[in-house]
């Protein structure tokens, strides 16, 4: 079965967003720069290898992001969640480059470089800092509406908070199915790895056939489809919520327990999830978009960290951000809350960048409790935020010393 996948898109080091990119995509980006006071600064696709970044003069989205703009690679979603959802992942991560050039650090400091001068840590590690420290403080005015320009509404800036919200919350839980090659084969074969019918979602030619790609095909067409682009599905939590099959709410045992009866490598079902305040489901404050502390597997509470998120098409690994980073041939890039050995992380292209990846997690969702939504704990404020890193500090430790 093929397991890698050349893509046209990587014999060019840039591309033009403006031919390269959907309408949609196009015509939300015009509107992300109004909205944040930034009207000229353009936007390219390159090979970023976090999403995007920003060198203060342009926008660098990767192209990996492209697939997550098309509405056609997002499967599952329930109503009116997929209009609301597709998309709104990566919109957040334009608006947060924007922002770094707006708010923190801000243009004035002309370079990264020059920003970090007064960060005090070694210098091998002080440009990681800040861009931790830059992230949190430029992710709270973003769900806030705090950087939005003066000319907009009070209420306009509320419908641009929460949408960034979301974008923020989606962009963490979205499962993403990344092993291109297995998909491929089952969407020629009409079959997922279930036994069930696949719908092919590229895009096609008048005679009913995918369209060839080449080197000048524009990127939205190159990435839209299983087997040419990451698919997206929701979280297992939101599958649990709607009460999805069984193959909707698949994981993989990352760490085995004679207690739980799981074994390292097999895949298993979750039947409910809870988060680390004890929501359920059932709950009247729950949402399907955050942190999990723990699924309910073969009847017992189990640690969601020992589990890896599986697709729902190809049973193949789908990670979420929060677990970590999947690669095409279906290993991981890196971990972030997902178990890893220490010598597994070693081997992994993050390693040792989890130390302060969970730090940017840990206080990017304090800020989001203290700010209301989702209601965390029964409490608000200051008070919701902290009570939050109490419940999380014991899985915190654990990631730092891969336990």
């Amino acid at each position: 079965m093929q397991r890698h996948r050349y893509t046209m898109a990587h014999a060019k080091l840039f591309h033009d967003g403006e031919t390269h990119l959907p309408k949609e995509f196009l015509e939300m980006y015009d509107l992300l720069r109004q909205w944040y006071g930034l009207p000229d600064i353009p936007l390219k696709i390159g090979l970023s290898e976090h999403g995007a970044h920003t060198d203060m003069s342009s926008i660098e989205m990767g192209i990996q992001l492209v697939a997550q703009t098309l509405k056609a690679n997002y499967h599952g979603f329930k109503g009116k969640d997929l209009d609301k959802i597709a998309g709104a992942a990566t919109y957040f991560v334009i608006a947060h480059e924007i922002a770094h050039n707006t708010t923190h650090p801000g243009r004035d400091v002309k370079t990264w470089e020059n920003s970090v001068k007064d960060v005090d840590v070694e210098n091998a590690d002080k440009m990681r800092w800040m861009n931790i420290i830059s992230d949190i403080c430029i992710n709270y005015n973003i769900i806030n509406g705090m950087n939005l320009v003066d000319s907009m509404s009070v209420k306009d800036k509320k419908i641009v908070a929460d949408q960034m919200r979301l974008g923020l919350m989606t962009e963490m839980f979205l499962r993403r199915s990344t092993v291109l090659g297995v998909a491929a084969d089952m969407v020629n074969k009409g079959q997922n790895a279930y036994g069930e019918s696949m719908t092919d979602n590229r895009i096609m030619t008048d005679a009913g056939v995918p369209i060839p790609l080449d080197e000048n095909t524009p990127l939205w067409q190159q990435f839209q489809g299983y087997g040419r682009g990451e698919q997206l599905y929701p979280s297992i939590a939101y599958c649990t919520l709607h009460k999805m099959d069984d193959r909707w709410r698949k994981v993989r045992c990352l760490k085995g327990s004679k207690p739980g009866g799981v074994t390292v490598g097999q895949t298993y079902t979750v039947t409910n999830v809870r988060t680390y305040d004890d929501r359920t489901p059932t709950h009247k404050h729950f949402t399907p978009w955050e942190p999990v502390k723990d699924y309910e597997i073969n009847g017992k509470w189990q640690s969601s960290r020992y589990f890896l998120s599986l697709c729902p098409d190809t049973g193949e690994i789908a990670p979420t951000i929060w677990e970590g980073i999947g690669m095409a041939d279906g290993t991981m890039n890196r971990y972030w809350w997902g178990f890893v050995t220490k010598k597994g992380a070693r081997t992994t292209k993050g390693a040792g960048y989890e130390y302060l990846g969970t730090q940017l997690f840990l206080y990017e969702w304090a800020g989001i409790y203290g700010t209301g939504y989702p209601k965390y704990a029964g409490k608000s404020g200051q008070k919701a935020a902290e009570q939050w890193i109490d419940d999380i500090c014991e899985d915190m430790n654990k990631v730092m010393i891969y336990a």
